[in-house]
């Protein structure tokens, strides 16, 4: 039983010349000094309200920041732990398509739960204080207030938490590029000479009903989730990011400067939530974490800045097992049967009248992991009397992520985060790009990946897919010293990368973490080297570069933090910076003559004195940003790729030795893009829009019954500010925002560029002798509540390209003229 009281105290500040000694007065003394048998910690809120929890003890920190996070997002956790407990169908029923049941029954097969309630056993005494706290702090949240705000406000499947489901929650974001993309196939997956019964409902290829739906995923919805993994496409749900680590020969004060801009979603689980921890002594960490997650995942402290983006490599590996004649549940291995293993899961599922029926369904796993169907993808993947497919998640049994990120918040070197690297290798599908005050930087993929043998990579190459022959053990994954776990690639032969000037990725492979000193000869599985890069990658290499088109350092070519804000909130786009002059010029040229589409003749000259009179900006009062999103739209998809290699474009081809430099030139040939901007020309007709509409009136995000204007762009055009929209943001139950009909040719739909997901954290920091500078902004808000004032501001401040200094120190706190604190505290009955 936990006993919750809450202080609200006086707002006030100290002045600038406050003492330590006025801080500590200030922030109460007593919160410093460890109670037995309480939690205590105080809340201190500044400007966007923005908590900066201090506490005692590990175990009180975490407390405050659970009560805290719970205040603000607590439906996003909430929602995931009935996912986790797979206790949706029981809650919502079997969905649309099964969807709930699906999600269910993958979970059980994958055995998340009873995974974390191992880890629990194993967690070192910091963290498992820090886990207990912040389960605590968002219990006592709960019992205090009585529910969360928010989208989920009053919802009878709102209730407390425990430790595993806290643990549950850490393992499913691990799996966030594997296993919990094939949940409709884990459950799908039946033998094929007589599907297994169950009760409360049909076999599950008999199209009969389970609690109110068919009780088999739905093929489509399967298809949509696998079909990525299948093709290579390892940026689920368009996760992606930015992120810069300068040096000392780089920076403007010779200590290291970090530029961190991940593009995430603005809704669901995996939107970012900013705090900050501080327990005198031991703890002193700012930054943003994940959905739910205790600590923080992307931030700093007093020596070291940290960010992530996403790994351009492969995770899961998929295996086609052959079968044997008599037995469709016994498959071979160089030559030798092996029985799979089966168990059978119950779920609960709510009828459309409110009663609940059970669902049995047995499910299957081989050597390498669960069966799965994935025939709605490729009709040659499914369960035969001939082969079954199955797959190997590397991060099934990462259980160190909250130890990786316990010993990184308090790191005092660039050394010491890859120290952490190598002892705990739980970083599961992100880069890590890191700064420190000496002005070290390093770049790494240490994303657990499968160790495969040669042969195994040129058949995983062969493949078009990349699916493995499981009945040779030459595909197997290979041990080797110094991995995690056996068959992940070693520490020490992960793509890494120290410097001095600079490091950066933006979502291509590691080979151009600094093009002055390319990574090569790493496994395939890490992404590919001496390939085309993306136009983002490419802008975010010429931003970095000394003296390059869009530079962000000046004359001096070492970059201050002014001049790292500068390029964080950057508008530029690489296609306009490099093809708007080109274009304009080809549709000059036209000297009025129509260019024909589909049989319609279209004047595009009022389209070319829009873009001549254009910056190439995409800031919210910009006019032609618009028009030339639709252009480029309509000439990359008449030709995909075109954005990234020569063609309609470019003109020079790309080139290894130049790769940031490659393709280049324009296109001889000005047909394409001339008929582009046609197409153009045509969509915003048909959308009723004028050719010069400015991009805040079309490019909106919707916040309750407001729509708010948002800069930036899409990333195939390879701007370094992103937004877009996901259909599908994650697996949360809130409801997504609408993407809306397409309306012709390119982007524009119905609903304009509605956005739902994109530039997130936007952080800055820089070293100084005084301690770290934070330059940031959470572009989706603190807060989910639409009564809170902090539910848009931010959102309101990213329209007008403005990061706001984040307090660090107890003397930057207490001087916020928005202080707001609240102390915490309860008693934890025996």
């Amino acid at each position: 039983m936990v006993i919750v009281t809450s202080t609200l105290l006086a707002t006030g500040t100290a002045t600038a010349g406050s003492t330590a000694a006025d801080a500590r007065h200030n922030t109460d003394e007593s919160v410093v000094t460890a109670q037995q048998g309480r939690y205590r910690a105080v809340i201190r809120r500044t400007e966007h309200g923005v908590p900066h929890v201090l506490a005692a003890d590990i175990k009180s920190a975490g407390f405050g920041q659970g009560y805290a996070y719970a205040e603000d997002r607590g439906c996003d956790l909430a929602d995931q732990v009935v996912k986790l407990r797979s206790a949706r169908s029981r809650w919502f029923g079997p969905g649309s398509g099964s969807e709930n049941l699906a999600s269910d029954l993958g979970y059980r097969a994958l055995d998340i739960r009873s995974r974390a309630e191992r880890e629990l056993k194993t967690l070192s005494s910091d963290v498992r204080s820090m886990v207990t706290g912040y389960v605590a702090g968002f219990n006592a949240y709960l019992e205090n207030r009585g529910g969360l705000a928010g989208w989920c406000a009053g919802a009878p499947w709102v209730g407390k938490i425990d430790e595993v489901d806290l643990l549950s929650r850490e393992r499913d974001l691990a799996i966030t590029m594997g296993g919990a993309t094939l949940l409709g196939a884990i459950a799908l997956a039946q033998p094929p000479a007589g599907p297994d019964a169950t009760e409360g409902g049909a076999s599950p290829r008999s199209g009969s009903r389970a609690g109110g739906d068919d009780a088999t995923p739905r093929r489509d919805r399967v298809a949509e989730q696998a079909g990525p993994v299948l093709r290579g496409e390892r940026r689920t749900a368009s996760l992606g990011s930015n992120g810069w680590a300068v040096g000392s020969e780089r920076t403007a004060n010779r200590a290291g400067l970090l530029v961190a801009n991940p593009h995430f979603p603005w809704e669901g689980e995996n939107r970012f939530w900013e705090s900050q921890l501080t327990v005198p002594g031991r703890l002193q960490v700012y930054g943003a974490s994940l959905g739910g997650l205790p600590g923080v995942q992307i931030g700093y402290n007093r020596d070291v800045a940290w960010t992530h983006t996403v790994s351009a490599g492969w995770h899961t590996t998929v295996y086609t097992v052959k079968l044997t004649e008599q037995d469709p549940t016994r498959y071979l291995v160089d030559g030798k049967p092996e029985a799979m293993t089966s168990r059978t899961h119950t779920v609960q599922v709510k009828s459309p009248d409110g009663s609940l029926q059970t669902v049995r369904r047995t499910l299957w796993q081989t050597r390498y992991g669960p069966v799965i169907d994935l025939s709605p993808a490729d009709p040659s993947l499914g369960w035969s009397s001939r082969q079954a497919v199955t797959f190997q998640d590397a991060n099934i049994g990462n259980d160190a992520l909250l130890e990786q990120y316990a010993d990184m918040a308090v790191a005092r070197s660039v050394g010491e985060v890859r120290a952490a690297h190598r002892r705990h290798q739980a970083i599961p599908w992100m880069n890590t790009i890191a700064a420190d005050k000496s002005g070290a930087t390093w770049y790494a993929d240490s994303s657990a990946t499968p160790n495969l043998s040669a042969e195994g990579i040129s058949a995983w190459m062969s493949h078009p897919y990349g699916v493995l022959d499981g009945s040779d053990s030459r595909n197997a994954w290979q041990k080797e010293p110094g991995a995690r776990e056996p068959g992940l690639v070693p520490f020490g032969q992960q793509p890494q990368l120290g410097r001095r000037d600079y490091v950066f990725n933006a979502n291509d492979s590691h080979w151009l973490a600094n093009p002055a000193s390319p990574l090569t000869g790493y496994s395939p599985l890490f992404g590919f080297e001496k390939v085309p890069q993306s136009a983002r990658t490419r802008q975010n290499a010429f931003m970095l570069r000394e003296g390059g088109p869009g530079a962000v350092s000046g004359a001096d070519g070492r970059i201050s933090l002014p001049e790292a804000e500068n390029g964080l909130m950057s508008t530029r786009a690489f296609t306009s910076d490099r093809l708007l002059a080109p274009v304009v010029k080809a549709c000059r040229a036209q000297a009025g003559a129509p260019v024909v589409v589909d049989g319609t003749k279209v004047d595009v000259s009022k389209a070319c004195d829009v873009l001549a009179d254009w910056d190439g900006r995409f800031a919210v009062d910009s006019r032609g940003a618009v028009l030339w999103r639709e252009t480029i739209a309509a000439v990359e998809r008449a030709r995909p790729g075109a954005v990234t290699n020569a063609g309609p474009l470019f003109g020079t081809a790309f080139d290894p030795a130049r790769p940031v430099d490659t393709p280049a030139g324009p296109a001889a040939d000005t047909a394409p893009v001339l008929e582009g901007l046609a197409k153009a020309t045509l969509t915003l007709e048909a959308a009723g829009l004028p050719a010069d509409v400015p991009l805040g009136q079309v490019q909106q995000v919707t916040k309750g019954d407001v729509k708010l204007p948002v800069p930036g762009t899409a990333g195939f055009l390879g701007a370094t500010n992103v937004v877009e929209h996901m259909a599908r943001p994650g697996s949360s139950l809130e409801p997504v925002t609408p993407g809306g009909t397409p309306v012709r040719y390119g982007d524009l739909t119905d609903r304009g560029y509605p956005v739902n997901t994109g530039s997130s954290f936007m952080l800055a920091v820089s070293f100084t002798p005084q301690g770290p500078v934070g330059k940031g902004l959470l572009t989706m808000g603190q807060s989910i509540d639409p009564r809170s004032p902090h539910f848009g501001d931010q959102t309101e401040a990213f329209a007008r390209l403005e990061l706001k200094k984040r307090p660090f120190s107890e003397r930057e706190i207490l001087a916020d003229p928005h202080l707001d604190t609240e102390v915490v505290t309860a008693r934890v009955a025996r």
